[in-house]
């Protein structure tokens, strides 16, 4: 298990998949860290937020082609991170992600924002399941003007402490992500979107994570959500009226 942990942890797609077979074919693929492609659609007007946008694990850069519909449609500019490891536009033999590899890529695309004379209050962040995980690791370094997380634990460290209870997971595990301490201390506005049917990262976690967070939050607990589904359940509404500042989150 400590050989095949990340095996355990990460499961990259096998193939990729362009902007336009995505169905968001204005987006441009950008090469930010060797072996990575992220997504970038600029903001329609100075105003106008620009999201970092951190997919699951079983996901890709592609993945979440609906919400970067939803969030360009407003004028919001969107970069989809490209993690190390999972599938990019040169494709080859992929590599083993890390945690380190892959913040080490989120904070190379926030560079990349920062480049496009966009203010560092108009940057958000966006994470849904592991990615919540990665965007809180940026956020203790790189603050961002509101941070989103989507069916978010409070570490991958819990996680492998309630499925192999049996085992001395604090001393084997090598990606931790631990959230919670990650955003100790910090006070920027935090939406928390979990559904009470997650199968996968349990509500539990997402509220434990939620409670220890000192800042400015809201939660919103959708009824009947599964771990991938809340966009169309309510979560869509949610943050495009705290990105529009119609209310404060």
């Amino acid at each position: 298990m400590f050989i095949l942990q990340r095996k355990m942890l990460y499961f990259p797609p096998q193939n990729y998949h362009s902007p336009a077979e995505a169905g968001v074919p204005s987006m441009a693929e950008l090469s930010l860290v060797p072996k990575t492609t992220s997504w970038w659609s600029p903001p329609q007007s100075s105003d106008k937020k620009t999201i970092l946008f951190f997919h699951g694990n079983g996901s890709a850069v592609y993945g979440n082609a609906h919400i970067f519909k939803d969030l360009m449609a407003q004028g919001h500019g969107v970069l989809s991170v490209g993690y190390f490891g999972y599938p990019h536009k040169d494709m080859g033999d992929l590599q083993t992600p890390s945690q380190k590899r892959i913040t080490a890529a989120a904070k190379a695309n926030y560079q990349f924002v920062l480049e496009q004379n966009i203010a560092p209050e108009n940057i958000v962040f966006f994470g849904t399941s592991l990615g919540s995980g990665v965007a809180s690791q940026l956020a203790a370094s790189h603050k961002p003007s509101l941070l989103i997380l989507d069916a978010p634990f409070n570490s991958i460290l819990d996680m492998g402490k309630k499925q192999v209870p049996y085992l001395p997971v604090e001393l084997l595990m090598k990606d931790k992500y631990q959230s919670g301490k990650a955003l100790s201390g910090l006070d920027v506005p935090l939406i928390w979107t979990h559904g009470t049917n997650d199968q996968i990262v349990p509500i539990s976690q997402g509220q434990k994570l939620f409670d220890s967070y000192d800042g400015p939050k809201t939660p919103h607990i959708i009824k009947g959500g599964r771990h991938t589904n809340l966009w169309g359940l309510g979560a869509r509404e949610i943050v495009l009226t705290a990105l529009n500042n119609k209310t404060q989150p």
